[in-house]
């Protein structure tokens, strides 16, 4: 069984649910998220992609694309290119009293995920930025292949939504950076005048041998991640949030705080992220033999992170661990997001930009903290007087077993845009 191409079949299934178990599970170089070693023409639709990546290639592929993270990068972005873009995008979207939030929130967030991604649309078109939504549904579904309760139809689905894409969307962007980075070999053109987004850097450094990306496909893949990472998780922790608010007793006075209050919108933002993980069970494979918290742990073993559980772990969070807290007091070492962007190689690196910068807890910041897109999203919509809507109940997304997802969510508000 050892190196199977596809595992299927484990040595064990171990399962850590306490934080500091869990911690230590994903700091292990032993465990990876590789369950599927074929080639994406065998039917491994994640083929290659840095997020399941493991060792070498991983960490050379991390070390030039965690440049587009930077803070002042970041920084950019929140202040001067999102809150326009965003508000203009809610005013064409909210003409009515009634809509649904979970597309109002993917539309918001894959304008920012797709210029990160270094992909290119007509910014006044809703129809190209509804196709791109429609291709992160997709690579969503795919992302959760593991809990999929249909595996062999998200893969004919994915293989779909990637050619489209590829063709639409990829392609253009790709040529242009082609030339753009011919002209800099040329001597006509300096580095720094380059696009700063994914797509560009791959094809800058593709030569690299130790990136893997000599195959096409695989660099398509690569930015349909950054793309879906940067737009499915965060509409659907806006969502989360509003949910979470909702069902307090006091929701309308947590809206006014947010509304007027961007350091609590985030606190509001970590708290959701720490009840309603984007991804509740990790799951990881066994390379080798290895040891965690006293566990012994065989190769190919299927290791589960529950970090719903462990997000809720009470020698960690307190006695009051399992309730909406947005002022909780956490250790100084704890993150007030528990694991749920996870830890060690695979962290995410687009955790600033959907939870912003760690929140001390004086809850005293500086000029140079960044809050992340989607507490200013929550903001945004509670300003323009969000409700829920007593005659039509969400509907959550079973096509996985992640309980965190939803389909559709329909909201009220009280302050709409009348062109």
């Amino acid at each position: 069984m050892s190196g199977a191409a596809l595992l299927t079949t484990y040595a064990a299934t171990v399962t850590f649910d306490r934080y500091e178990d869990i911690r230590a599970a994903l700091f292990d170089p032993n465990l990876s998220r590789t369950f599927d070693k074929r080639s994406y023409h065998e039917g491994n639709i994640r083929d290659g992609i840095v997020s399941i990546a493991h060792g070498a290639t991983h960490r050379a592929r991390r070390r030039i694309e965690n440049t587009q993270f930077r803070a002042d990068v970041l920084r950019l972005y929140e202040r001067e290119l999102f809150p326009k873009v965003m508000n203009d995008l809610l005013d064409t979207l909210i003409t009515s009293d009634r809509v649904d939030l979970f597309p109002i929130g993917e539309l918001l967030s894959v304008v920012l995920a797709a210029r990160r991604a270094g992909i290119e649309y007509d910014p006044s078109s809703l129809d190209q930025l509804r196709t791109l939504v429609r291709h992160v549904d997709a690579f969503s579904q795919g992302s959760a292949i593991l809990d999929a309760k249909d595996p062999e139809a998200v893969r004919a689905l994915v293989r779909e939504a990637y050619a489209g894409f590829e063709r639409e969307f990829v392609r253009p962007a790709w040529d242009r950076r082609a030339t753009l980075i011919e002209s800099i070999r040329k001597g006509d053109l300096a580095e720094q005048d380059l696009p700063q987004d994914i797509l560009t850097i791959l094809l800058l450094h593709r030569a690299d041998a130790n990136l893997e990306l000599s195959d096409d496909g695989r660099v398509v893949r690569e930015v349909a991640t950054y793309l879906q990472g940067g737009t499915h998780t965060s509409a659907q922790t806006l969502v989360n949030a509003l949910d979470l608010i909702f069902a307090q007793s006091d929701a309308q006075r947590l809206l006014a705080r947010v509304a007027a209050d961007t350091l609590f919108a985030q606190r509001v933002v970590q708290e959701t992220l720490r009840l309603r993980p984007t991804t509740p069970k990790a799951k990881r494979r066994a390379e080798a033999d290895t040891e965690v918290a006293g566990r012994r742990i065989p190769e190919d073993a299927l290791v589960v992170l529950d970090l719903a559980k462990g997000n809720r772990d009470r020698d960690v969070f307190g006695p009051t661990a399992d309730e909406f807290d947005p002022d909780r007091a956490v250790g100084a070492n704890v993150p007030r997001w528990g694991l749920s962007f996870g830890a060690g190689a695979h962290q995410c690196p687009g955790r600033a930009v959907g939870g912003g910068f760690p929140i001390p807890a004086s809850f005293d910041v500086d000029d140079d903290h960044v809050h992340g897109l989607v507490a200013l999203e929550v903001q945004a919509v509670a300003r323009r007087g969000v409700r829920p809507d007593p005659e039509r109940a969400p509907e959550r997304d079973l096509r996985t077993e992640r309980f965190t997802r939803w389909l559709h969510y329909p909201v009220r508000f009280e302050r709409i845009h009348r062109p």
